[in-house]
């Protein structure tokens, strides 16, 4: 390897050079702000009669392969791609006249120089970009203005340098040149023996920061040969990323929660991947290769298009929720139901036990911290259970109504309680959208497309009791109107949908229900047809159609029965970064950052995980040991401490909560995350 400080411009010269961007890198992705920055730095350059300014590093090596002078660019793509914008920016105003260099010679050697090779017939073009760039930067270079790829980020900078040069006039076209050349660069060359990826992963460029899912595709990718990045990249990691339609950070990270067992932070996700393939002995291709078909999994899921139409508006209502904490539990049962008899029906009996359960936890405003480890295990612990006698939906659903805790199916009282006192008016809209596209279409085919119109703002949420009152409203309601409109106003039985609330405004109830046309009586909404049926609308009534949508929501969202009952109780899993009391139960396993160990007591899996973390945080481990105020780990041996390491104790004899407690602080003080540790858990008397 070699770096050395140079121009820009003299890296980019030479009369056969060609600068290729490998398929593993990322799409151009710099924004406005980024070329504003560096617009505004050329013209301090400028401005300030700099000698230079420095614009990070850009490493390469020899194509090979290809021609002597054909590079690729393992980093610096961002700024190469964003400095050729701004030279074909300047070339193409003055081509059309707009702007002129005072240098006559200079319009002809950046076109030559920078851009194009006029000493071959095809291919001119000198920086090589990945396929969608490419198309777009091409365009750019020599097609008319109404071809431009409108939707690039390529062509949306060079519009920004191209209408601010025109417009501001800040820098003459020569001095925009001049600030250019002053641009340095730590130019990184490698050789064969280099270790590109890991060269790379040391960077710290000055560029945007990578995507874990760019991490992921350089990992992948950069060690191999030139032609099978290219397909590769073709037949697996495209494909990967049109199908997750571009989110391949976060498909990746459910998927490494299938293989292995535990979620990775967002931060960590390529490197859990990199420690995934690496502790398996895994071939890339292959594990391409299993991604496209869960990537193919995913489309359908984000689609709602994975079974017939009563599976996938099932599908479809999970999503509108926003539960794409459920994905890693869909992605394994649909690769289940692949290879195993499942057809739709069960499929669909499944989805609506998840959803009912997504929508009932909602209602009861129980904290959703916990699904990502429910839904992390949910089939692996399906299939533990499920014999030849049980479908896979009876035992789903015995294991998701026998959730305790932060994990609980909410029964119906809990359920009805929340549905009949919560503020429904002023939650998130895809939550709103849901509720009342039940409420209105129920498990009718013939829907009326409620989601789509009140986000159309074709149907709007009414408060039947207006937000404010009139004096009409309060002589209606009698002597207790203030404390009745401050109880109900938000609560379900006040809501519907019309299409015409502008008109119904704080109206009385006789006007909104009679109005010609218009009014409740009139109404093609389902949902106020019982409404138009009353002639006050008072706390008497409001009571009443409570009862009423109890009844409907008892139907749309019913608690699930079913009579599977295990040979042996299953255990729960919560994990250290729950707020859940382990007094009283009896730990069987533990698993920390994905290994699983088998112990007999609280105590002995504390010791354990605190060895564990003394071996990497030593440091901290002692610092606390010096702290009056963390009495549980000492320096000297003393009565129910014991020893983790040299002058090191810990103190084993306290309470199931009290250990608990103190591995939340531990974790702290070590900057790790709560949720690496998980507790497979027994309802019996605990063994400290």
């Amino acid at each position: 390897m070699k770096g050395d400080a140079k121009p820009l411009v003299k890296f980019l010269e030479g009369a056969d050079n060609r600068f290729i961007i490998p398929v593993y890198q990322r799409n151009y992705d710099w924004k406005q702000n980024n070329c504003k920055q560096l617009y505004n730095d050329l013209i301090k350059i400028i401005k300030d009669n700099r000698e230079s300014h420095f614009f990070g590093s850009i490493v390469s090596t020899l194509y090979d392969g290809a021609g002597s002078s054909d590079y690729l660019i393992i980093d610096g793509q961002q700024r190469i791609t964003t400095i050729s914008l701004l030279l074909l920016a300047i070339v193409n105003l003055t081509k059309e006249g707009i702007t002129s260099f005072e240098n006559v010679r200079l319009l002809d050697k950046i076109w030559e120089t920078y851009l194009v090779d006029k000493f071959v017939d095809e291919n001119k073009v000198r920086l090589k970009h990945v396929k969608h760039d490419s198309e777009a930067f091409e365009k750019l270079l020599f097609a008319e203005k109404d071809e431009y790829h409108a939707t690039s980020n390529v062509t949306q900078n060079y519009l920004y340098f191209y209408n601010r040069i025109k417009e501001k006039k800040e820098l003459s076209v020569d001095e925009i040149y001049l600030a250019i050349t002053k641009l340095l660069i730590i130019d990184i060359f490698l050789h064969k023996e280099d270790n590109a990826q890991l060269i790379f992963e040391s960077l710290n460029s000055t560029g945007l920061e990578l995507e874990e899912g760019d991490k992921i595709r350089n990992f992948a990718l950069m060690g191999l040969e030139p032609k099978t990045q290219e397909d590769f990249y073709k037949k697996y990691w495209h494909k990967i990323e049109q199908n997750t339609d571009y989110k391949v950070s976060v498909f990746v990270r459910d998927y490494l929660t299938v293989k292995q067992n535990r979620i990775s932070s967002f931060k960590n996700i390529y490197t859990d991947f990199k420690e995934y393939i690496e502790a398996n002995n895994l071939i890339v291709e292959d594990v391409l290769k299993e991604l496209l078909e869960y990537s193919v999994i995913y489309q359908n899921i984000i689609n709602n298009s994975v079974g017939n139409r009563g599976v996938n508006t099932v599908l479809f209502r999970i999503n509108q929720l926003e539960m794409s904490v459920t994905y890693p539990f869909l992605l394994s049962l649909f690769q289940y139901s692949k290879t195993n008899s499942m057809d739709d029906t069960e499929i669909k009996n499944i989805l609506g036990v998840i959803e009912i359960y997504l929508f009932r936890r909602f209602i009861s405003g129980i904290p959703t911290n916990a699904l990502n480890k429910i839904f992390m295990t949910l089939h692996k612990d399906t299939l533990k259970l499920k014999g030849d006698n049980h479908t896979y939906s009876e035992v789903l659903t015995y294991l998701l109504t026998s959730k305790t805790g932060s994990g609980q199916f909410p029964n119906d009282d809990e359920f009805l309680h929340s549905f009949s006192t919560k503020n429904l008016y002023h939650i998130i809209p895809k939550n709103r959208e849901y509720l009342f596209e039940r409420l209105e279409t129920g498990n009718n085919l013939e829907t009326s497309n409620v989601i789509e119109k009140m986000r159309d703002g074709v149907y709007s949420v009414e408060h039947i009791l207006p937000q404010v009152m009139t004096a009409q409203w309060k002589k209606e309601l009698g002597e207790k109107a203030e404390e009745i409109h401050q109880k109900w106003l938000h609560r379900i039985a006040n809501l519907t949908l019309t299409a015409y609330n502008s008109k119904y405004s704080n109206r009385s109830f006789i006007e909104k229900r009679d109005l010609a046309d218009e009014g409740f009586k009139e109404s093609g909404i389902k949902l106020n047809q019982y409404i138009a049926n009353f002639d006050n609308w008072t706390e008497k009534e409001l009571e009443a159609r409570q009862d009423y949508l109890n009844e409907k929501a008892l139907k749309l969202w019913p608690y699930p029965q079913n009579t599977f009952v295990p040979v042996e109780k299953p255990a729960d899993i919560h994990g250290l970064d729950e707020d859940f009391d382990f007094t009283g139960y009896y730990l069987k396993s533990y698993s920390f950052d994905g290994s699983v160990q088998t112990v007999d007591s609280w105590r002995e899996m504390y010791v354990l995980i605190v060895e564990l973390i003394y071996e990497k945080h030593s440091a901290v481990v002692n610092r606390l040991a010096d702290r009056e105020d963390f009495l549980h780990i000492i320096r000297t041996p003393n009565n129910g401490y014991v020893q983790i390491a040299e002058t090191i104790y810990l103190y084993k004899d306290n309470s199931t909560m009290a250990k608990i407690n103190a591995l939340k602080k531990l974790f702290t003080e070590c900057g790790l995350n709560e949720g690496l540790l998980q507790f497979e858990i027994y309802l019996q008397n605990a063994v400290d």
